[in-house]
Formats: structure tokens, sequence, C-alpha cells
């Protein structure tokens, strides 16, 4: 606000200024030029529709993009609550559970197919084959330790 007045811009609701950038992307769409789009929504220039038109393109792009983020982030967490529900099961060596973890971790991979994801069961299969290798050796030490206990 200058001097108590407000601009027709700064009067003009939220509401209006979307409604009033859409139809200028409408009319552009058409095949209008920017002059006449100009005088048809009471621009002050072509140069105020180009850069309602940008605006509003990049605003389209910006919720486009957080609504794309939302999706994969629900996706994924889906994806991993399935994982996790078949994962003992796979583990314990049943081969449809096997398959199920397979599935669940290709659609991790088609979720983001411009990064190289690492697939949580490879790195929880390694951490369970460390377990047991680690199991197995205590119960050998265990073992020795229980023998040498007992010889006179």
């Amino acid at each position: 606000m200058i001097g108590g007045k407000r601009s027709s811009r700064a009067r003009a609701t939220h509401a209006q200024v979307a409604e009033r950038r859409a139809k200028a992307v409408r009319m552009k769409v058409s095949g209008a030029r920017l002059e006449d789009i100009a005088t048809a929504l009471g621009y002050g220039s072509a140069n105020h529709v180009s850069v309602d038109i940008r605006r509003a393109l990049a605003a389209n792009v910006r919720e486009q993009s957080a609504a794309t983020e939302e999706y994969i982030a629900i996706e994924q967490l889906r994806l991993d609550e399935l994982l996790c529900a078949v994962w003992e099961e796979a583990m314990a060596g049943s081969p449809r559970h096997v398959e199920l973890g397979v599935r669940i971790v290709e659609a991790r991979r088609r979720l983001f197919p411009t990064q190289q994801v690492v697939a949580l069961t490879t790195v929880e299969s390694e951490i369970l084959r460390l377990e047991n290798e680690l199991a197995a050796r205590q119960a050998i030490a265990g073992g020795e330790i229980a023998e040498t206990d007992t010889e006179p």
C-alpha cells in the first residue's frame, strides 16, 4: 500500500489472479498472441501476460513436483511395509516369500528409475549371514572352552 491506495493488482484476490492466469494460458495454448491476450484480459502489456503465463506454468510444475514426491514417499512406505511382512518367511527359505520379496524390491527399483537403489534385502541378507557366522564361531569357541574346562 502506497499513500493509502492499493494498486489494482493488490486489490485482486488470489483466486482472481489465478483465474486470469488460467485464462491467459488457455488463450496462449489456443494460439492467441500475447498482445491479444493482454487486451482481452486487461493486462498492461504483452510482457505482463508473458510473466503471468510463466508464473502459472512454474506454479503448476511446483504443484506437480510436490504431488509426485508425496506419491513416491507413500509408495516407498507401502513397499517397505510389504517387504517387512514377507521378510522373515523369505529368510527362513520359503520360495513363495522369496519371490514376493524380489518382486517388492523390483517395484522399489521401478519407483526410482534414475537412481541406483541398494535393495534392503541385500544389506539385510549380509547382516543375517554375518550374525549366523558369528553365532557359529561363538558356539565353536564355547564348545572348545567347555572342553578345556573339563580336561584335567
